[in-house]
Formats: structure tokens, C-alpha cells, sequence
């Protein structure tokens, strides 16, 4: 039997919030759900895995230790608990993958730069030996007006402005004439590309101030995540309170066994968010609940 079961045995827990109870419950009968309809599919699918996050998500609403941080968070309306919920369930994800999509996606971005500045100087270079030269290697007016539009989506907006755009209509005024006569070459635009591609910095959608941090380790990738969703799409400045509830909430879902692993303290919590500062939003970021699913697309 797991602690956190033991400790829900031999303590009463205090009632969470009615936003947090209602979340939890609709979570609950989705994953049930989902695994019922599942059934034909279970080769294929983690049951321990869902099984895990059933799990989690009873701990938000059972375990004893959630009572304090429902204390600390007392003056929050169902909305931010709603968002509180939200962060805290999806901070853990898989960081080793994100950090190895991160170093290809620097491989590839320098692979680029180089193809590009190769590309430019072979174009140069087919120029230097005078035997003439595609006229859509040098041009970009010339190149545009052969290319078309590989999206499907805009590829007839093309199409219906590129006679104006390029000029070949009675009506394309003189700026636009005037734009070609000066617009950069191929060559130009490549070596603009290869420094773009230099200059790329690759960010994760999801867990990226986790996977920046140079400290690693499961506690500290676990905060860094569920802090910056909690300020960068949540807008919560980290108070002194909320980093108290957020070290108890993350012990108590993704600490298996205080007493072998050692629970997140608020100091961790502290060190590990210097520096995060919340984005206010207009609307929402995150999407409404469902009343089904799991947590998975949180």
C-alpha cells in the first residue's frame, strides 16, 4: 500500500474546495472512462501509466496533506484553482525527450545556416564562370513568380495576388515596379536565412524554463515546470504563500515516499523560481474543462 494511502487511512482530511473537488471528479470518471473504452486497446496503452494518473489526481482531493495547502490558498475563486489544478498536473513531463528535441533542433538550425552560405556561394561562384545563370537563381522577383504555393490554405490568395504583386498587371502601380527593381537578390536572401537559422534558439511548447535550467534533477524540473505554467500562462506572481503550496502539492503528487525521496521544501521552491515573473492575460490560455479526458492534454 502506497503512503499516501496510509496516511489517508489514519488522517482526516479537510474538505478541499468545491472547485477542486468538482475538477477532480469529472477528471476521475473521464480516465475511468477511458480506460473502459480502451479495453480492446490495452496492449497498446500504459495501464500503469493511467493507473498512476488516477492516482495523482485522487491525491489533489484525499490526502491529508492537500488540507494546508488549501488553507494557503484560501481567497482563490474557482478559477484559479481551477488553473492551480491545471499546473500542477501537468508539470511532469517527459524532459529527456524535450531536451533531446531541443539539441536536434540546434543540429538542424546550424545545418541550415551552412546549407544556405554553401547555397549562396555556388550560386556566386556559377556566376563567376560567365556561362550564364538561371535567371530565378539570381532573382527574386523571377523565383516568386515561378514558385507556387505548396499550403493548401493560402495557395488561391496567391494566386489571385501574385499578378499585382509581381507586377504584370496594367494596374500595379510604380511602387510596386520601383520595390523589384531594388529588391534583394537570392544570394542576399540566403545569407539572411543563414543568419536567422544562427541566430535560433530553440523553445519547447511546453517545460522550457525546466529543460534551460542548468540544474537538473527530477525536484528541480518539476518546480521550474509546474512555476512557469503557474506564471507564465496562469499570470501568479509567486508568492511566499503559493511556493509553500506549491511544494507541498508537488510532494504530495509526485513524491511516491517522503521518507526514501525526500519531500519538495519551500526553500527548493524558492531557489528554483528566482526570476519567474507572471504574464497577465486578456483571456485564459487555458482551455475549459471537458468533463472528460486525461490529463494528458492539460
Amino acid at each position: 500500500m502506497r503512503v499516501f494511502e496510509k496516511i489517508r487511512n489514519t488522517l482526516r482530511c479537510a474538505p478541499p474546495p468545491p472547485a477542486v473537488a468538482e475538477m477532480a471528479d469529472a477528471l476521475i470518471e473521464g480516465i475511468r472512462r477511458f480506460k473502459a473504452e480502451a479495453e480492446k486497446e490495452l496492449a497498446k496503452i500504459d495501464a500503469v501509466r493511467l493507473d498512476a494518473e488516477l492516482e495523482r489526481v485522487s491525491r489533489l482531493t484525499h490526502d491529508p496533506r492537500m488540507g494546508e495547502v488549501y488553507g494557503l490558498l484560501e481567497g482563490f475563486d474557482d478559477e484559479e484553482w481551477r488553473l492551480f489544478f491545471y499546473a500542477a498536473l501537468s508539470a511532469r513531463v517527459d524532459f529527456q525527450s524535450i531536451r533531446n528535441q531541443v539539441k536536434k533542433a540546434r543540429h538542424l538550425s546550424r545545418e541550415i545556416a551552412k546549407t544556405a552560405e554553401k547555397l549562396s556561394e555556388l550560386i556566386k561562384e556559377l556566376e563567376g564562370l560567365r556561362c550564364g545563370v538561371p535567371y530565378e537563381m539570381r532573382s527574386t522577383h523571377a523565383l516568386l513568380k515561378r514558385s507556387e504555393n505548396s499550403c493548401p490554405v493560402g495557395s488561391h490568395e496567391w494566386r489571385r495576388l501574385r499578378p499585382y504583386l509581381l507586377e504584370q498587371l496594367p494596374e500595379s502601380d510604380d511602387d510596386v515596379r520601383h520595390a523589384w527593381e531594388s529588391a534583394p537578390c537570392m544570394t542576399d536572401l540566403l545569407n539572411a536565412l543563414a543568419e536567422a537559422a544562427k541566430e535560433f534558439k530553440p523553445r519547447p511548447r511546453v517545460a522550457a524554463a525546466a529543460v534551460r535550467s542548468r540544474k537538473r534533477g527530477y525536484k528541480a524540473e518539476l518546480i521550474r515546470s509546474f512555476a512557469e505554467t503557474l506564471t507564465k500562462y496562469c499570470g501568479f506572481p509567486l508568492t511566499h504563500r503559493l511556493m509553500r503550496a506549491m511544494a507541498i502539492t508537488l510532494t504530495v503528487l509526485y513524491i511516491d515516499d517522503p521518507k526514501d525521496d525526500e519531500e519538495v521544501s519551500y526553500e527548493q521552491v524558492r531557489e528554483a523560481t528566482a526570476g519567474f515573473q507572471p504574464i497577465e492575460w486578456s483571456k485564459s490560455p487555458i482551455p475549459p474543462p471537458t468533463g472528460g479526458g486525461t490529463t494528458d492534454g492539460l
